[in-house]
């Protein structure tokens, strides 16, 4: 009865406990996926939230010990307790070089290597997990350390284990591991964030029947609203684009995100629309560097082009969309693409890898394109046609803000991870 009562199931208080390598006010797609869903339990089911996190601002910490590290210890923020754990990360030239020299020669125990090198590595975090008195407890995000610890601590106290892997098929390097495949057919539940990533994890073993597809959520209230509208035409203002297109890509600026095959095609997109614009707008990593280069090397009339916007408040991105006029993710490394959600909640057309989690996502033709992997050619095709074509760029967006609407709300997302901790609950 209670299983198909959505009614009583909301009734049911839980205390859950969240795993995640860092927290806010650490910035990433993870941090701010569990942080929401974390204060929505909170805030929308009455639920007791805890989160065993690391003291990382940046994942970096893991291998690079000068980095700025947050207070160990428990505080609360918006209703969910938050502790935070020390790591280790020495050796981490000694750990590469095992985890290298194991992965070439496909060494027996070169997944545990692999994982080793990436970390966290937290002492005493199973342990910890054992003893949280959670009755649900929720892992994320692969190929992090930090999953398996999770996983040890539910099975020491015979308390259930969910992950949400957001597993990066194209990246062999992390997430073609053996260890983690079994790892999440120990789990009692998996929630994969597209169809995509579940094809891929059913092919490797991991049962259909204890995973769902549940994808991302975005506050599309955030993104539609004519306040935002008007900053977002503040901004064009500000950066003197006045009417010109605007071509944005939004993300960490890594060199997976595939930024050269948005400068690669943009050229060719130049040389028809001069006065086309692009925004590079994330967080700096050690590739930004490499960006700053690649946008000096231009011609002066098309460097002139390009808005590099580096750590930019994450308060201003709906702004940001609102100002641009096509959003691009040329990656094929997302296990999903929050990005997509961000572009339609604010009413535009998207273009994608034609690999990847995005076939999945964007629905061809209807909401978005997507283009070759890698081929900046098939991108300024892509490009191209949607700078020409002002109805069709506003047909498209609006129908992925209805998309949104109907299928990635946070309510919506929030409501079925919750059925899912339910249904797990007391599984053994």
């Amino acid at each position: 009865l209670i299983r198909n009562s959505p009614i009583l199931d909301s009734l049911i208080l839980m205390k859950i406990l969240y795993v995640v390598q860092a927290y806010h006010p650490s910035w990433g797609g993870v941090q701010w996926m569990v942080q929401q869903l974390a204060e929505r339990m909170v805030a929308g089911y009455g639920d007791t939230v805890t989160v065993f996190t690391t003291t990382a601002y940046s994942c970096q910490l893991f291998i690079d010990a000068r980095q700025p590290t947050l207070p160990v210890g428990a505080t609360t923020l918006n209703g969910v307790t938050v502790r935070r754990f020390p790591v280790f990360n020495r050796l981490t030239w000694l750990r590469l070089a095992a985890a290298r020299i194991g992965y070439k020669l496909r060494l027996p125990g070169q997944d545990w290597l692999r994982c080793l090198y990436f970390g966290p590595i937290v002492p005493g975090l199973a342990r910890a997990v054992a003893q949280s008195e959670a009755e649900v407890i929720v892992a994320s995000s692969f190929p992090m350390q930090h999953m398996y610890a999770a996983l040890r601590g539910g099975q020491q106290a015979g308390v259930p284990v969910i992950f949400i892997g957001t597993v990066h098929p194209a990246d062999p390097w992390g997430y073609d591991v053996p260890r983690m495949y079994r790892a999440i057919r120990a789990a009692q539940g998996y929630a994969a964030l597209s169809e995509y990533e579940r094809a891929y994890l059913t092919a490797h073993g991991v049962p259909a029947s204890g995973m769902r597809t549940i994808g991302a959520g975005v506050d599309v209230a955030a993104f539609d609203n004519e306040v935002t509208r008007a900053a977002g035409a503040d901004w064009r203002t500000r950066l003197g684009w006045g009417d010109d297109p605007v071509v944005a890509t939004v993300g960490r600026q890594t060199a997976y995100k595939r930024v050269d095959v948005v400068l690669a095609a943009m050229r060719q997109v130049w040389a028809q629309i001069p006065e086309a614009r692009l925004l590079i707008a994330g967080a700096r990593t050690g590739y930004t560097a490499q960006l700053e280069a690649e946008i000096a090397a231009l011609p002066p009339v098309q460097r002139a082009q390009v808005t590099l916007l580096p750590d930019f408040d994450e308060a201003d991105k709906p702004a940001l969309y609102a100002a641009c006029d096509v959003l691009v993710q040329p990656s094929e490394r997302e296990s999903f693409g929050i990005v997509f959600l961000e572009a339609w909640a604010a009413g535009k057309p998207v273009v994608g890898s034609r690999s990847g989690a995005a076939p999945t996502v964007i629905d061809a033709e209807r909401d978005g394109l997507l283009a070759v992997y890698g081929d900046s050619a098939d991108w300024a095709r892509a490009l191209l046609r949607l700078l020409g074509d002002a109805t069709l760029r506003a047909e498209m967006g609006a129908r992925g803000r209805e998309k949104v609407y109907a299928q990635y709300t946070w309510d919506v997302i929030t409501r079925q991870f919750r059925d899912l901790y339910v249904d797990v609950r007391g599984a053994p």
